[in-house]
């Protein structure tokens, strides 16, 4: 390993095997301490930013956009030291630190200490010891060093608890069994110092002190640590050290027990039955190819022992969703922890899957007894049967496995007679009332990882998954991690040689394929969709339908609003329905307190439950009109002075969510944003065409001000056809307008045209004159793109003329806007162009439209600068400015960095004006806009060109040139590549005094150079 991450210290890299380390500091070393802590998970914003700013710090207003920052940096730096910088991903989405778990050093230090156990579990203590020590020295210094926030505080204690105190402990265990008394005993008294009161410590101190030969001082340790558990009323504690000091301490005790082996039922029969117990030894055989399990293992391993390695009596809950391979895994870890268990390991099937008559605790009894040779006829009364298995097992060490659990009452009367055992529950339910009445450690199977799910597809599969990694990751894609699609997939790709991975992936893209995958007829199903219906009968009936109801929804989350308007009952009834369903791990609930996840493959299962509903159009409807009439409430709350279009007719049950405040509603957009795109689709696809048109007009503002064109041109093109079927003449041309208006603003004009041209032609057709205004607007912009300066004035004073006579304020205030632009593109119209944005501000100030006022604001600024009246410019900069962090406006935001850029430039603070020209590209990148991002580089390079760095400068506006070349930006283009003939004759200006100028960040010049690498163009560098 060349390079690998450092937290259990200060924030490192470790370079070269770790033999040497480059700290990370400041802000990018916080972030990616809080990233390392959770890897390859996705952490919402505001969780990185609870770990990366201490108590005392003042978190960003704007999360989002000071990670992206900061990602920026830890990208630079992981480029300067060899590390692929597509590891660190921040975005809306959430952050993600993408790299191999052993490249951590606190998830390698989990690692060696899961080797060293098994090395101890084979007897093979002197590897374990070195394994161990090994471990121990991965530890710099205090773990998370840089960070101080109180979720790091908790990681610590966590880790010190769980691993660094057992791990110490577990080292000094290995020193005893290896005869290194005086060693253990001196490690033991520092942990002893730093973690007082700690039994398993205390206890394995006892052991070691009485290894060493110093019985006296063991017994004073003794005498003084059962007094202070007693003071504090942890007389549990306190009787358990007791039960140890008759054990080791009274004379003819031993003073270290040897490792125990399994005995042979082929032994002198002593003369008493309960020492005779033979070794129950009542499991299937190991399971091989058991991938992406470690961390669970290791859970479970953490979860049944001590300090010192030994079994702890504890009952702990394995359980995941259906299929997630929980028997698999408990099967797994039993055949790896048995050497812990001398007296041996019992795995039984409850049968809580509802094919058989599950069996009772009575029946869990009764076996036990059966498997240890007792006569259970002889033993009539339950009492009695429970009794004998009670002394039987006790001063035993045996792990008891109950597989297939589905209520509470099968294990929770079990619990007191196997009181000295190890349990291990495996259930795919929640078990509420045995966590209620007994507090014991979950561990949940997760559905594998990405790359678990390709390790075991290239061995269930061989060479042909490995020769087509394309067909493999259609196959994972399908089956999302579930353990048991997998197997299932690998087992039919076995079975067709022949087939082409990628072509069995496309076949299996039929649900119904999916889900019966594996009914072959040999035997009980083993399909997905058997699995799923055994966990789905055992739901009520309520249950049942609000699980079919998920099956209606168009995305994999759903708040329990949406899931009560399709069921038709209130809220509150469906919230216990929806707590049921995520009991039985059919559901998920994340995070957020009122949204629900559903695995892909459930989904599928649930989709066919709801197709034979028999009133599944009408659910379905009411889903839909749920969530236009939410989107409705949104954009009035968002954008209180914008027009809406006219609502169909809505069911009078479906009551639409509120909101308080715009952030609230805006959240909601971007929240639902794939589920409102497809709810667009799935409402034309159920020949719903009004919902199908009237929906894109709703979500495209927000959709907009955030840079998903993609989801706006989806929209509005399912839009034009469903108002086109029905006949709607009006919101067939608002769509297609929209749809040009998009693309003008992504820089596609000849995408854009015919749009703009067909929806003119309904318009005139219909006579709808504020279609004409609304399509004209976006016309004379397509001329001004264009270079066809003159048109697009003639267009916008007509259809500001138009505008006026219709008496259309927000239509007013776009027209103004837009001559205003022509008039200066045409040029000597400055003073007449500041009058046009003047009032296009007071119209839009009128109405209280937000958005358009940022645009104004902006463009009088650029003006103003372009002007030389600096003054007047920063004014109207630091209103738009005030709006923007109001809206979250991303293409306003870019815009508005880009003439701040000009502003400070022209003011002489380059060093500020560089800061916002990179600031511009970045948003023009998050937001996907092209022609912004080359306005961003046309500002970035004039700045250089006047500070002297004529390469840079060329460098940045062959790129910005192309850009506007691309979009059909043809006046843009020609500007620039003038500026590009002028600079053969630049003369290089004097820096001004104490002012330096940083070069472009490495990002901009390499990306542009592996661009003109890639069009097979000299790098003008």
């Amino acid at each position: 390993m060349e390079i690998g991450f450092g937290i259990l210290g200060q924030t490192v890299l470790l370079l070269h095997g770790n033999l040497g380390v480059k700290p990370v500091r400041g802000r990018p070393g916080k972030v990616l301490a809080a990233l390392l802590a959770q890897p390859n998970q996705r952490a919402s914003v505001d969780t990185v930013v609870q770990w990366a700013w201490d108590e005392q710090e003042n978190p960003p207003q704007d999360g989002l956009g000071t990670l992206h920052q900061t990602g920026a940096r830890l990208r630079q730096i992981f480029q300067s030291e060899g590390v692929d910088p597509g590891v660190v991903s921040i975005g809306k989405g959430g952050c993600r630190l993408g790299v191999d778990d052993q490249q951590i050093d606190y998830l390698q230090f989990r690692a060696m200490m899961s080797r060293a156990r098994e090395f101890h579990d084979r007897g093979q203590h002197d590897r374990a010891h070195v394994e161990a020590l090994a471990a121990l020295r991965l530890r710099r210094d205090e773990p998370l060093a840089d960070l101080r926030a109180d979720a790091a505080d908790q990681w610590r204690i966590r880790w010190q608890r769980n691993e660094w105190v057992p791990a110490n402990a577990f080292v000094a265990a290995q020193q005893l069994l290896l005869g290194q008394t005086e060693l253990a005993v001196a490690r033991l008294e520092e942990l002893d110092a730093a973690h007082p009161m700690e039994l398993s410590l205390a206890k394995l101190r006892i052991r070691a002190l009485m290894a060493a030969g110093r019985g006296l001082e063991a017994s004073e340790y003794f005498r003084r640590i059962r007094r202070e558990l007693q003071e504090s009323g942890d007389l549990h504690a306190a009787d358990d050290l007791l039960a140890l000091y008759n054990e080791v301490i009274k004379p003819g005790a031993v003073s270290f027990p040897a490792s125990v082996r399994p005995v042979s039922r082929v032994m002198e029969t002593p003369e008493v039955e309960e020492q005779v117990l033979p070794v129950v030894w009542h499991v299937s055989p190991d399971v091989g190819g058991v991938v992406g399990r470690d961390e669970v293992i290791a859970e479970l391993d953490a979860f049944t022992t001590d300090s010192a390695g030994l079994p702890r009596d504890e009952v702990v809950m394995l359980t995941g969703a259906p299929g997630a391979g929980k028997t698999t895994v408990a099967l797994r870890w039993a055949h790896r922890a048995a050497g812990r268990y001398p007296n041996g390991v019992v795995m039984l099937d409850l049968r809580g899957d509802g094919q058989t008559a599950g069996r009772t605790a009575a029946d869990v009894v009764e076996l036990l007894l059966e498997l240890m040779d007792v006569q259970v006829d002889q033993i009539v009364s339950p009492v009695a049967r429970a009794a004998r298995l009670t002394r039987l097992l006790a001063q035993r060490r045996m792990l008891v496995i109950l597989d297939n659990v589905a209520r509470s009452d099968q294990v929770e009367p079990l619990l007191g007679v196997l009181a000295g055992c190890t349990v291990v529950v495996v259930t795919r339910q929640r078990l509420s009332a045995l966590l209620a009445a007994r507090t014991c450690p979950v561990v949940t199977v997760a559905p594998l990882s990405v790359e678990a799910a390709r390790e075991l597809l290239e061995r269930r599969i061989g060479l042909r998954a490995r020769q087509d990694p394309v067909g493999t990751g259609g196959l994972i894609r399908l089956c999302q991690g579930n353990a048991l699609a997998l197997t299932l997939v690998a087992v039919r790709a076995a079975a067709r040689a022949g087939m082409r991975l990628t072509t069995l992936a496309e076949a299996l893209r039929d649900a119904d394929m999916l889900l019966d995958l594996g009914n072959d007829g040999d035997g009980p199903g083993r399909s997905l969709r058997s699995a799923f219906t055994l966990s789905f009968q055992g739901l009520g009936s309520a249950e049942q339908r609000t699980f079919s109801m998920i099956g209606l929804h168009p995305g994999v989350e759903v708040a329990s609003d949406a899931v009560a308007a399709a069921d038709g009952r209130s809220v509150s009834n469906v919230r216990r329905s929806l707590d049921v369903l995520v009991a039985a791990h059919l559901i998920e609930q994340p995070g957020d307190l009122d949204r629900y996840r559903v695995h892909n493959l459930l989904q599928l299962y649930a989709a066919s439950l709801a197709r034979k509903l028999p009133d599944i159009e009408q659910a379905r409807r009411r889903l839909l009109e749920y969530y236009l009439l939410t989107a409705y409430e949104a954009h009035q709350v968002v954008y209180p002075g914008r027009d809406r279009p006219e609502m169909p007719q809505i069911s009078e049950d479906v009551v639409a969510a509120q909101f308080t405040t715009p952030a609230a509603a805006r959240q909601w957009f971007l929240r639902e944003r794939t589920t409102l795109t497809t709810s667009v689709q799935l409402a034309a696809q159920a020949q719903l065409h009004e919902i199908a048109f009237t929906l894109p007009s709703l979500t495209a503002d927000v959709f907009d001000r955030h840079g998903h064109f993609g989801d706006i041109i989806t929209g509005f093109t399912v839009a034009a056809s469903s108002a086109a079927a029905v006949g709607n003449a009006y919101a067939e041309a608002s769509s297609l307008n929209d749809l040009g208006h998009v693309l003008l603003l992504m820089g596609q004009d000849s995408r854009a045209e015919p749009y703009l041209e067909a929806a003119l032609r309904l318009v005139d057709e219909h006579g709808i004159g504020i279609g004409r205004v609304t399509v004209m607007l976006n016309m004379a912009r397509r001329h001004l793109h264009a270079g066809r300066v003159e048109q697009a004035v003639t267009m916008a004073r007509e259809t500001l003329a138009s505008a006026r006579a219709l008496e259309e304020p927000e239509r007013c205030g776009a027209a103004l806007h837009r001559l205003a632009d022509a008039l200066l593109e045409q040029g000597g119209h400055q003073g007449e162009a500041i009058e046009l944005y003047r009032e296009a501000l007071a119209v839009r100030e009128h109405i209280d439209d937000g958005p358009g006022r940022i645009l104004t604001h902006i463009a009088l600024g650029d003006l103003l600068t372009r002007m030389g009246r600096q003054e007047a410019a920063d004014e109207q900069c630091r209103k738009a400015s005030a709006l923007v962090s109001v809206s979250q406006h991303l293409p306003a935001a870019m815009k508005l960095n880009t003439v701040l850029a000009r502003l400070r430039h022209a003011e002489g603070q380059d060093r500020v004006a560089l800061q916002h020209a990179h600031r511009a590209v970045e948003l023009a990148d998050r937001s996907g806009h092209a022609t912004g991002r080359g306005r961003a580089l046309d500002t970035l390079a004039q700045i250089l060109r006047d500070r002297g760095n004529l390469d840079d400068a060329r460098a940045l506006w062959l790129r910005a040139a192309q850009l506007f070349r691309d979009r059909e930006r043809v006046g843009q283009a020609r500007r620039i590549e003038a500026l590009l003939e002028e600079l053969d004759f630049a003369v290089i200006p004097q820096a001004r005094d104490g002012d330096t100028v940083a070069m472009p960040s490495p990002q901009l010049l390499l990306s542009g150079r592996a661009q003109r690498r890639s069009a097979g163009t000299k790098d003008p560098m």
